[in-house]
């Protein structure tokens, strides 16, 4: 353990400075692996506390003069990205802001570790639905991408867990709860199917109503409700799994009710505790519902079910909404570029726009509703008889769980246990 230390002992500085010169060339011998590992360690730990501390010139000229950085620069290229290609994204993205050199060098690296990641790391059903760019054209930003959309499906997931574990499982054994963790990982790959048709969604009504040429007396910014557009969800669900794409339409439904049951106040409040606690507000009208589900996704489903208790909810969705516009907000700009706007032609035209939002009844259940018509081979007779007892019970939770886990208790039902126990 002697030699792992920074600093030798008194006793063995005494003796070194005794030394001959003709001695001192032994004295100087090379570090050892351990010291060689923990001055590795050292200096690039140092380099992550720095980063926020130093200018970015300092940065760069620290690790342009130190003797491991210009090692390390002059590996071989199959050696960087080997070594990369072992860290998380998390990782990546703080070595790129610890200096200019380690960013250009991992934006050189981003083609061979978007290969990695799409090859060993990414599932089928991501590369499916997002399919990853050529060779010569794939960078790092499809990787951040994708680990947006991965943490926002996990974010709502967690949120739907905790909705069921508070709400039905609360007196249940161990055992459910063991039966509940198993089917909570068989809903993360479900939730991303529902934020790529909500993404694809969002997409096709962008490009429906921005950028056209209008009249001069039309121009003026507008939400508006538009009927379904069947045809354009029909190509959508070609990319999902034919035996999942009812289970993705369940898990919509599933989500479309518990977020409605979160933006109204309790059921069991009267009319005056309503008013002292704030609740006088009216609740979510099915056009802001909509907004929300196709213009915020599912990263904005998630942050809304975060919230701890009902007034928090009608703030945030109202901020949402008005931070859309154009009239109500200095930074819509922004906002709709992350709505997917990315164009400064078409985020100009969008004070000029009327945006249609789709109802929310005509978001995805049309399209499966003629799918199962007499006349459609898409599913079976007894597929067609199931759906319809799903639809007539709304139990969508137990048909995606495969029993009755809400024993025969709808999941829009009385929520007087949920929040009592809220601080509105």
């Amino acid at each position: 353990m002697e030699r792992f230390r920074r600093t030798s002992s008194p006793p063995e500085r005494a003796r070194l400075a005794l030394v001959g010169s003709g001695d001192a060339a032994q004295a100087r011998k090379r570090p050892s692996i351990g010291r060689a590992a923990e001055t590795f360690q050292s200096k690039l730990i140092a380099s992550f506390r720095g980063v926020r501390r130093r200018p970015s010139g300092e940065a760069l000229s620290q690790a342009g003069s130190s003797p491991f950085f210009n090692a390390f620069f002059r590996l071989p290229n199959e050696l960087h990205i080997h070594i990369l290609s072992e860290l998380s994204i998390a990782d990546l993205l703080a070595l790129r802001r610890t200096s200019r050199a380690l960013n250009d060098l991992i934006t050189a690296c981003g083609p061979a570790l978007v290969r990695f990641w799409v090859k060993h790391k990414m599932g089928t059903l991501h590369t499916r639905l997002y399919p990853p760019p050529a060779p010569n054209e794939a960078d790092l930003h499809y990787l951040l991408a994708m680990r947006r959309r991965h943490i926002a499906s996990v974010r709502l997931t967690r949120e739907l867990a905790k909705f069921v574990l508070k709400d039905t499982l609360r007196h249940t054994n161990e055992r459910q709860r063991q039966m509940w963790t198993s089917v909570y990982e068989k809903m993360i790959p479900l939730v991303f199917g529902v934020g790529y048709f909500l993404e694809e969604h969002r997409r096709a009504i962008l490009i429906r109503d921005l950028g056209r040429i209008r009249p001069r007396s039309h121009i003026g910014y507008d939400i508006c409700t538009t009927p379904a557009i069947t045809n354009v969800e029909r190509k959508i669900l070609r990319k999902l799994d034919a035996p999942l794409r009812l289970q993705f339409f369940y898990m919509y439904c599933f989500i479309v009710q518990v977020l409605a049951r979160k933006l109204r106040p309790p059921t069991y409040a009267g009319s005056v505790e309503k008013v002292l606690r704030g609740w006088s507000r009216k609740p979510a009208c099915a056009e802001d519902i909509a907004f929300v589900l196709v213009l915020g996704g599912v990263g904005q489903v998630a942050k809304l079910l975060a919230c701890q208790n009902y007034s928090e909810r009608q703030r945030l969705l109202h901020a949402f909404i008005t931070r859309m516009s154009p009239h109500e907000s200095v930074h819509w700009r922004k906002h709709w570029r992350d709505a997917g706007v990315t164009s400064p032609a078409l985020l100009d035209d969008i004070p000029c726009s009327s945006i249609g939002i789709t109802q929310l009844d005509q978001i995805w259940e049309p399209l499966v509703a003629e799918m199962m018509g007499v006349e459609s081979r898409t599913y079976t007779e007894q597929e067609k008889e199931r759906y319809e007892q799903v639809r007539a019970s709304r139990n969508y939770l137990n048909e995606l769980m495969g029993y009755d886990i809400l024993r025969g208790r709808p999941a829009d039902a009385d929520d007087s246990g949920d929040e009592g126990h809220d601080d509105m």
